[in-house]
């Protein structure tokens, strides 16, 4: 569930180029634009407003979200998965059915993500607000934290390269920018030469899968390493990366992705110019539905071709962006996502066929909305306004009015992770009300919400 990340754009890189000098569902209807009743309502522009919201959330974290159980980070401690606001004693740490992972017998869980996020947000308030030190001892309490769970980072989520140089051109600490380049080398050591790009073979799967938004976001990653720390072969197998992924995963159809493919190879081991979505079982997160088209897989590969973009200057990497953000904007709505009614975007899209090449009919889900990974569009259409001359200002407008209104939840001083349609809270399996505030949720819209001075 962990997937985001947000930066400050036009400030972090001038500092970084300093800084790379030196070292239930229903079948989809498309809605006519005349029914988009809410263009109609009024867009919060109020940066006092934002300040509120990001500080309300750091203040929340900061009292209620360290976890000091003893199997967390070998006692360091680290930040809770959720807690239910203004319980006595805190109600933390809950599960799908209702229980606390101690109630319930489950291990202690912990995401070393939203770690991150924290120290990039308390860096970015930092940085921000400069005469308010109230967060300092965060940053201290943290640094240590994060130094432990990022030392020699692996981890094939790409959008983490861009996390780490922003942390480091707003901290000036090497840690995060060695952490970079750690991970560069293991999205390195993962490219497969003999098929031209990143994914995974085992027991259970011998002819390969891949998580789309991972392996592109790897692929520009790698673009990027390869160009601000001076590696050809990076970039050399950034771009077989990226293209590999368009040749095989693209809907040319919708302009857009599935999340995830399999049959990546043939049986003797070339790549498969015919690959299906992958269907399957994960422990980690159960039933696997490649053919879903998800907002937060989506947003996240717009920022990374961006990414790519801002470092590379290269135009085919912005216009691989716009083509994907075109079909969600409220002028196309292509995929039937953004809600006309409520606003926002609805949970995601399934396709009913067997690839992309021939993808089946499409059916919106359209009974409950990812709220913190949704902000991530918020993030994704700033971004891609400072470069296409604010071609998207009315969509920024409309996610900024949708993360104030509704994805920060006011009576709680933060972000639940998921919402019913309509904005309300869903429901626990033990019929208890979820409105946990969550450390993922509230850590993606904070950072798309410091991006928003770029």
């Amino acid at each position: 569930m962990t997937d985001g990340c947000a930066r400050k754009y036009s400030r972090v890189s001038f500092l970084l180029m300093l800084a790379v000098l030196v070292t239930g569902c229903m079948q989809f209807v498309l809605e006519p634009a005349s029914q988009d009743k809410w263009a109609a309502m009024p867009v919060a522009t109020d940066n006092a407003a934002i300040k509120h919201i990001e500080t309300e959330m750091l203040v929340n974290i900061r009292a209620n979200g360290f976890n000091s159980d003893p199997a967390v980070n070998g006692g360091m401690g680290g930040l809770l998965v959720n807690w239910r606001y203004g319980s006595h004693p805190l109600q933390a740490n809950i599960n799908g059915t209702g229980e606390t992972d101690a109630d319930s017998g489950s291990a202690v869980r912990h995401d070393p993500l939203t770690d991150l996020r924290y120290i990039h947000n308390l860096w970015s308030y930092k940085v921000e607000y400069p005469a308010d030190d109230r967060f300092e001892s965060e940053i201290a309490r943290y640094t240590p934290i994060i130094q432990r769970e990022f030392a020699h980072a692996q981890n094939e989520r790409g959008w983490l390269y861009d996390t780490f140089m922003d942390i480091y051109a707003l901290s000036h600490d090497m840690f995060y920018r060695s952490a970079a380049f750690s991970l560069a080398q293991g999205y390195a050591r993962a490219y497969h030469e003999s098929i031209g790009s990143i994914f995974k073979l085992n027991s259970a799967n011998p002819r390969g899968t891949y998580r789309v938004d991972l392996t592109l976001e790897a692929g520009c990653a790698l673009v990027e390493a390869g160009t601000q720390f001076g590696s050809p072969e990076w970039v050399r197998e950034g771009m077989n990366t990226i293209n590999f992924v368009y040749n095989h995963a693209y809907i040319r159809q919708y302009h857009t992705f599935p999340s995830q493919m399999g049959e990546v190879v043939q049986p003797d081991g070339s790549a498969n110019p015919q690959q299906s979505f992958y269907y399957g079982q994960t422990a980690q997160n159960g039933r696997v539905i490649g053919s879903q088209v998800r907002m937060g897989n989506l947003s996240q590969m717009v920022i990374s071709l961006l990414e790519a973009y801002r470092v590379t200057r290269k135009q085919d990497f912005l216009n691989k962006a716009t083509d994907l953000l075109d079909p969600l904007a409220v002028s196309n709505n292509a995929l039937g996502m953004w809600d006309s009614v409520r606003g926002g975007y609805f949970y995601g899209v399934r396709f009913t066929g067997h690839s992309p090449s021939q993808p089946g009919a499409m059916i919106v889900d359209r009974q409950r909305k990812e709220v913190g990974r949704q902000a991530i569009m918020l993030q994704a259409f700033h971004l891609a306004n400072i470069m296409t001359n604010n071609k998207y200002k009315d969509m920024e407008k409309r996610m900024l009015d949708v993360t104030l209104k509704h994805l920060y939840v006011a009576a709680i001083h933060g972000v639940p992770y998921i919402l019913n349609a309509d904005w309300s809270f869903q429901r626990f399996r033990n019929g208890t009300v979820d409105d946990m505030v969550t450390t993922e949720a509230m850590g993606a819209v904070q950072e798309s919400l410091f991006s928003l001075r770029g």
